[in-house]
């Protein structure tokens, strides 16, 4: 009986220490289809000529506005790393540089792959063997969080943008608080309810398979699913104010009113278009003229703003992230 157990054991030891190699493999490979994809990219980008002439007629004052893009960077991706923090707190304790290495590797491995969900494979490979199932979850939890703020912010400026005459979009606040209040209320809901939903699941005939999946929501509380709502939050204000800055940079102006309607508008049909974060510059860039488009009518500019934010956010994350990435031992 001791000698069944002892084997028995080692097999699951075995079984967890192996898990790691698809992950590893996966890593690698996608790591290699984003380089190449990216290269390809900047080869065919046949725009060098509009952008490094627009920079060369630029004031030096002007590079003001690019400086602060580049400050809030790090801003941006620190919110992130706090977030997964946060969410992977109940399911294995890692300190804030894990949380850093993990999420700037999954923009590594989410870079391939269609609106990001590789980027799970990154994150997961910074927790041990037996907790990559939750972070699984956790991974979904998190794009959950981000894409109901986006949802949040970016319905009612679709729908004023659109109900509105085109380049002449009036400040219309009660509705705009109305239209909040109902997606707040439409998506909050069920993320509230998430721990709810995991009880529920654990008496459902399908537990025994789902409950690894599962079991990682049952013990937020409401207080952290507030706190980790408000940091995705924060992390979507900092990206829009980048943005803003940009097309300031590209000496686009906006009053404030047309950014809210035009920037949430544009960050939102970007969010829920199916598209791998490689071609992600032109998908930018094309809806960037859509929105923005209706109050300027620098066309070029406003692409290049939308080409250039996309560079800052994502390539330079990427790149670091990939250093991690080859790094890691698993």
């Amino acid at each position: 009986m001791v000698r069944s157990s002892s084997s028995s054991i080692t097999k699951i030891n075995f079984k967890f220490h192996n898990s790691k190699l698809p992950f590893s493999v996966c890593g690698l490979l996608i790591l290699i289809l984003s380089y190449s994809f990216l290269t390809y990219k900047l080869l065919t980008f046949n725009q060098y000529n509009e952008l490094f002439a627009q920079w060369g007629k630029m004031p030096v004052s002007q590079f003001w506005w690019l400086a602060a893009v580049f400050v809030l960077l790090p801003v941006n991706w620190l919110l992130e790393s706090f977030k997964w923090q946060l969410l992977t707190s109940n399911v294995q304790k890692i300190n804030f540089k894990t949380s850093i290495k993990a999420v700037l590797a999954g923009i590594s491995t989410g870079f391939f792959t269609p609106n990001r969900v590789g980027e799970l494979i990154g994150r997961v490979m910074y927790l041990d063997a037996e907790n990559r199932k939750a972070g699984v979850t956790l991974c979904v939890v998190n794009s959950l969080t981000q894409n109901i703020i986006m949802t949040l912010c970016g319905v009612p400026a679709f729908i004023l943008f659109y109900s509105s005459t085109v380049g002449k979009v009036e400040a219309n606040t009660t509705q705009y608080i109305i239209l909040l209040i109902d997606c707040l209320l439409i998506f909050g809901l069920f993320y509230f309810f998430l721990p709810q939903l995991s009880h529920r699941f654990k008496r459902s005939r399908f537990s025994a398979k789902i409950k690894v999946f599962t079991d990682c929501l049952s013990d937020f509380q409401l207080k952290d699913l507030v706190q980790i709502m408000f940091v995705s939050l924060f992390r979507y204000t900092i990206f829009c104010v980048q943005f803003f800055l940009m097309l300031r940079f590209f000496g686009i102006e906006l009053s404030c009113w047309q950014a809210i309607i035009a920037i949430p508008t544009n960050y939102l049909l970007v969010t829920f278009t199916p598209s791998p974060a490689f071609s992600e510059v032109a998908v930018r860039s094309s809806f960037a003229v859509l929105t923005i488009g209706a109050f300027s009518g620098q066309i070029v500019n406003i692409a290049l703003a939308g080409m250039c934010i996309w560079m800052v956010n994502f390539i330079i994350p990427m790149l670091v992230g990939s250093v991690f990435l080859v790094k890691k031992r698993v």
